[in-house]
């Protein structure tokens, strides 16, 4: 609290005239980050994208939000000290991120590269969860492993794209994996 009344050249009496308490500092820090996720999510014209293309691109994007999150050990520190804020924000899936791959599914769906018979709130779930899990660091042992972070969203993304993919979107796929690697010599 002191950082922080520092940082704003204001008293920690002023600061906590604001906020309820510590936990309330660290969950409007959070809920402002998850909406300025939202507004991005707001702005997706799903209706013009390519489904697979899109995910398939979309492992730039993860890398982004991955290397956006906070350090492992401040998760660890959140779970620790403001364990009802981790558990409200890092513990459940984000209901507009399920939103759009819902909208991605259906999209998917009509130009025949998804399959009809997808289970959509599964699949949205597992794969958001597996996104989740990668900023948990008693979870995910990554980078203890030795792998590269890219390369674990990749496979994730080509796994999840595969699970759900008619042939016609698996073909579209190997294309987009083709011309990767293509491009890479």
């Amino acid at each position: 609290m002191d950082d922080i009344a520092r940082y704003l050249k204001i008293s920690k009496k002023t600061l906590y005239g604001m906020f309820e308490n510590k936990n309330d500092v660290v969950d409007q820090v959070i809920l402002y980050r998850k909406t300025t996720k939202d507004v991005y999510f707001d702005r997706l014209n799903i209706s013009t994208m390519e489904p697979i293309p899109y995910l398939y691109q979309h492992v730039n994007k993860a890398m982004e939000k991955f290397t956006s999150l906070p350090h492992p050990s401040n998760i660890y520190d959140l779970k620790k000290y403001h364990p009802e804020v981790y558990q409200k924000h890092f513990q459940t899936v984000n209901p507009k991120h399920l939103q759009i791959i819902h909208a991605f599914f259906d999209k998917g769906i009509a130009d025949g590269v998804f399959r009809k018979e997808i289970n959509k709130d599964v699949q949205a779930y597992l794969y958001s969860i597996q996104f989740l899990s990668l900023a948990d660091p008693e979870i995910t042992c990554f980078n203890n492993k030795g792998f590269d972070m890219k390369e674990v969203i990749a496979v994730i993304i080509e796994n999840f794209i595969r699970s759900i993919a008619t042939p016609k979107g698996v073909e579209e796929l190997e294309n987009l994996i083709q011309q990767n690697k293509q491009n890479k010599l």
